[in-house]
């Protein structure tokens, strides 16, 4: 299943417990235990006064060569060890760019490294990992870490995938995740958990609009179907206070998760809140699935009962409203949530292009080209006008808008930039018109 899957070591013990667990990982071909060197501003090997010293990296090589045969031998894997310099002090970035240069399917990771007691379950390597890197991510938790007695660490890693806690929210994340623990066909169990949040106002738009308990069994039944016990569990309250709850009243062995949750993948985050939450918290080890994705995206004009969406969304966007009889709304819609609006008003003398705004987690995508393309499809028979700020006039050009004078503009929308006192350009803003045909 991994064929080739790299392992990072700091020579910590906690790193070194957590290849006492690499034997269980199933389908490996070559194992490449890594170890990043840090810059050093001492390079000398010896001196007339000191003696021969060898180099750190020449020390780190003959460690990380003594580890890696006694974890071939351990495994009975090949193993390949690469010492590493981290560019620039970035660790993390230096594990990530190994295993794509690689080609590893799986990175295993300590939570922490050598500050072992310093309060916090996860260091800031680990947390580096899993936040900046799309390969599947194993990170190696340990009862007790938060002791003063390294004796009282309790060892893991004994059939690390026999008992896995799979939280899900019927995502296509979540599917996703449930796919690939079908296809390992080293899990003999699995617990699958539904959290229900509890919401102060209003209603949950993450939660399923099915009956989570009927989802819950097809979900268990699939599994089983497939050869794996499987038991399900429903919770409310927060989510990565109940999946740790559960871990520890279930005493799972692994708890398994996608990358991002229902609420968050759509969005253009490095990851998924609530299995950051877990992977701060947790005290199993964390396999963190990166699922390939591709997001379903449409372009449409909104109904004059789904006004109410755009408002939300132009909520951090100087508060606008929606007039149902005089504008015509365009979104991009992405997993079924508004990411990208753009509104066409009729004014007495003229139609209007404003209100384009995309929310932060959705930007950088091309999103704001689509919904602006669909309102000029749309409403582009007639002459559109706008107040564009200076910044984004290039954009607007390419969709056909020139630059124009103030007086050039339908009175009713020069009105509404009366404040700017004739100085649009102090206002940030330029006057432009897009013709038809041109």
């Amino acid at each position: 299943m991994f064929r080739r899957v790299l392992v990072a070591t700091d020579f910590s013990r906690h790193a070194d417990r957590t290849l006492e667990c690499i034997g269980e990982i199933p389908g490996m071909e070559e194992i490449l235990l890594v170890h990043v060197l840090t810059p050093s501003p001492v390079r000398e090997r010896s001196s007339p006064f000191t003696g021969f010293h060898p180099a750190p990296e020449e020390q780190a090589g003959h460690v990380l060569a003594e580890k890696g045969r006694y974890l071939e031998e351990m495994t009975r894997v090949p193993v390949k060890t690469l010492l590493v310099e981290a560019i620039g002090g970035d660790i993390p970035g230096t594990i990530i760019r190994t295993a794509n240069n690689e080609n590893s399917s799986l990175i295993v990771v300590g939570a922490r490294g050598k500050n072992l007691f310093s309060g916090l379950l996860l260091g800031s390597v680990s947390e580096g990992v899993i936040t900046r890197t799309g390969i599947n991510v194993l990170i190696m938790q340990f009862r007790g870490i938060g002791r003063n007695d390294e004796a009282q660490l309790e060892k893991f890693c004994t059939n690390v995938f026999s008992h896995v806690l799979c939280p899900v929210d019927f995502s296509r994340p979540s599917e996703k995740t449930l796919e690939f623990l079908k296809s390992l066909g080293s899990v003999r169990k699995v617990t699958v958990l539904h959290v229900t949040q509890v919401q102060r106002q209003g209603r949950d738009r993450s939660q399923p609009a099915q009956d989570p308990d009927q989802q819950l069994r097809i979900v268990t039944e699939d599994l089983v179907q497939h050869g794996i016990r499987a038991t399900a569990m429903t919770r409310s309250g927060n989510p990565v206070t109940e999946i740790g709850r559960v871990a520890d009243e279930q005493d799972v062995s692994l708890i398994m998760m996608g990358r991002y949750g229902k609420s968050d993948y759509a969005k253009n985050i490095p990851l998924g809140h609530v299995v950051a939450g877990v992977a701060a918290k947790a005290q199993r080890p964390l396999f963190i699935v990166s699922p390939h994705i591709s997001l379903a995206v449409s372009v449409r004009e909104l109904a004059k009962d789904e006004f109410a969406l755009a408002e939300e969304v132009w909520l951090t966007y100087h508060q606008q409203k929606a007039d149902r009889e005089t504008d015509r709304i365009f979104g991009v819609f992405v997993e079924g949530g508004l990411a990208a609006v753009a509104r066409c008003r009729r004014h007495p003398d003229g139609r209007e292009v404003d209100g384009v705004y995309v929310p932060d987690d959705y930007r950088d995508r091309g999103y704001a080209r689509k919904a602006v393309q669909a309102l000029v499809d749309a409403c582009g028979s007639e002459p559109l006008y706008m107040h564009s700020t200076l910044p984004l006039a290039g954009f607007y050009g390419s969709f056909g808008f020139r630059k124009i004078g103030e007086d050039e503009l339908p009175r009713s929308i020069r009105e509404r930039f009366n404040f700017a006192e004739g100085d649009l350009e102090g206002a940030n803003v330029v006057p432009m018109r897009r013709t038809p045909g041109k």
